[in-house]
């Protein structure tokens, strides 16, 4: 009994894990304003981090050469953080841009949105600070449960105080009904399926 149990946990298991075609990181930097022309020292540590994560993929993923940065900030901050990865050498031709989320939830339910749509969906890394990891755990681990994500924590060396009034901006609120909007940004979504194709057999 155990062992047909078993089975079919492992069998139900394979057929909700899909395999990832391409990489896809995204670089979350919501709530900053650009006050100068200089990125502040948090934000930096992300960028370092999606530096390194793409070299890494670059070295080590069969599928490198299908690999995506979508930067997620405001209109008028993302620029900054775009130029910034193109000084360190990352081709802007695989840099994106999407600034209609407002928050962890509604980045994760645009992604929702399109991976939901792919047999072969990309493996995603998020990266943002180390304390938004509870947050983005909270959401992912009820609703992606079949996809390839992870979270990459880059260092925050704010004052408590700043980082709590944005973690107060970041934290799921009770009753609040995060995935049932569309993705808003269709020249985005459009150029999401181009690169990662959606099967037509769905």
């Amino acid at each position: 009994m155990y062992k047909k149990t078993h089975l079919k946990y492992v069998i139900k298991s394979l057929s909700e894990t899909r395999f990832t075609d391409g990489n896809l990181i995204i670089l979350y930097s919501i709530h900053e304003s650009p006050s100068s022309s200089e990125l502040p020292s948090h934000v930096l540590e992300r960028i370092n981090l999606c530096e390194r994560m793409y070299h890494v993929i670059l070295r080590s993923k069969p599928d490198a050469h299908k690999t995506i940065i979508l930067i997620i900030a405001d209109s008028l901050y993302s620029g900054l953080l775009k130029n910034e990865l193109i000084n360190r050498g990352i081709d802007e031709k695989i840099i994106k841009i999407d600034s209609e989320p407002k928050n962890v939830s509604q980045s994760l339910n645009s992604l929702d949105e399109f991976l939901k749509k792919r047999v072969n969906p990309p493996y995603v890394y998020f990266i943002g600070s180390v304390w938004m990891k509870d947050v983005f755990d909270s959401i992912v681990k009820s609703n992606f449960q079949q996809y390839r994500i992870q979270f990459e924590g880059a260092l925050d060396h704010r004052p408590v105080e700043e980082v709590e009034k944005e973690k107060s901006l970041e934290t799921p609120k009770k009753g609040t009904e995060y995935f049932k909007g569309k993705m808003k940004n269709k020249a985005l979504d459009m150029l999401l399926n181009y690169i990662f194709p959606e099967d037509k057999r769905l």
